[in-house]
């Protein structure tokens, strides 16, 4: 996986390095009018830790019968940031765009989410299958023509493909993806998801940091969030509440919850009883959609993974 550390975006919830922020700049934008979540025409089994216990670090991929395992991940997403200073972005919009190759692996890439309806704990999981180089570049071609680039690039992992100057515009909505190395073709890797009309509480959305983090995040009752439209039969929908101290400056713990994408997600307090009273809060409800599909020219299994987020702030109460 390959996401920047920012503040529990997504998958990377323990860069603990990174602060939020409440300190208001005079420059900021003063408090909207009008919601940030715009209109889709406008903007764009139990929980397991991983179990990447199956490798076949030295098998060629071109012998591989067993087309069962996973050999590589492909990741498309849309971020969008209520109050992007307190959260440390440059920007409200954020893509990510990703590809790895790897040998074959029984792990899944996607197993740091909640594989069941329910909440608990935050926890990363990964998967250290040695990563295959398949050329300079790989690209993505969506059902409408358009084509673009992840270039080879590094990570911890090893060689992966990347592309960081994707914007919005880029973002086709509910729109399925083939991809392309320089000698294979993986057809329907993957499908984008298209994002909100609305979410409320509304008060988790304010941009201004002298009135963000307003939405209080109860330790004694249910915390109910609400979203539309709802999603469909492929997709599905979690809540991440991660929480620091009264200063943004240090990270404490994330929940994560998972349900159906219907548009209604109830969190129960007991989760953040162990929390303080003004504690601060990202709030990040994030809708998606997996594949995992069987491409004998790749030897096996690639991960499809699609999200859309957004990001807004709280506080304990």
């Amino acid at each position: 996986m390959n996401w920047q550390c920012i503040l529990i975006g997504l998958h990377m919830l323990a860069c603990t390095e990174v602060s939020i922020s409440k300190t208001y700049q005079p420059t900021d934008s003063a408090f909207p009018e009008d919601t940030i979540i715009e209109d889709e025409t406008d903007i764009q089994d139990d929980d397991t830790e991983d179990t990447d216990t199956t490798d076949t670090d030295n098998q060629d991929t071109s012998q591989q019968t067993d087309l069962s395992q996973t050999v590589g991940y492909v990741e498309l997403g849309l971020m969008q940031a209520s109050c992007p200073y307190c959260l440390g972005l440059q920007q409200e919009i954020n893509i990510t765009s990703f590809a790895r190759f790897h040998q074959p692996t029984g792990a899944s890439h996607t197993n740091w989410l909640p594989q069941n309806d329910g909440c608990r704990d935050y926890y990363e999981t990964t998967v250290s299958a040695p990563n295959v180089d398949v050329g300079q570049f790989v690209t993505l071609q969506n059902s409408f023509g358009d084509n673009f680039t992840l270039n080879q690039t590094y990570d911890s992992t090893g060689v992966v493909y990347e592309n960081g100057y994707l914007v919005e515009s880029s973002f086709r909505r509910n729109t399925v993806h083939t991809l392309n190395t320089q000698n294979k073709t993986a057809n329907s890797v993957i499908e984008t998801l298209r994002g909100f009309d609305f979410v409320e509480p509304y008060t988790m959305l304010y941009v201004d940091p002298s009135y963000a983090f307003q939405t209080p995040i109860t330790r004694f009752s249910d915390n109910v969030f609400t979203w539309g439209p709802i999603g469909d039969a492929s997709s599905f929908f979690t809540i991440h509440i991660s929480v620091y101290s009264n200063d943004g400056s240090y990270y404490y713990g994330t929940v994560i919850c998972r349900s159906p994408d219907t548009g209604y997600m109830s969190i129960p307090g007991s989760y953040f009883s162990e929390y303080q009273p003004g504690n601060l809060t990202s709030i990040h409800l994030m809708r998606h959609r997996v594949f995992m599909n069987q491409y004998v020219e790749f030897g096996g299994v690639i991960e499809g993974y699609s999200w859309w987020e957004v990001i807004g702030t709280g506080f304990i109460q």
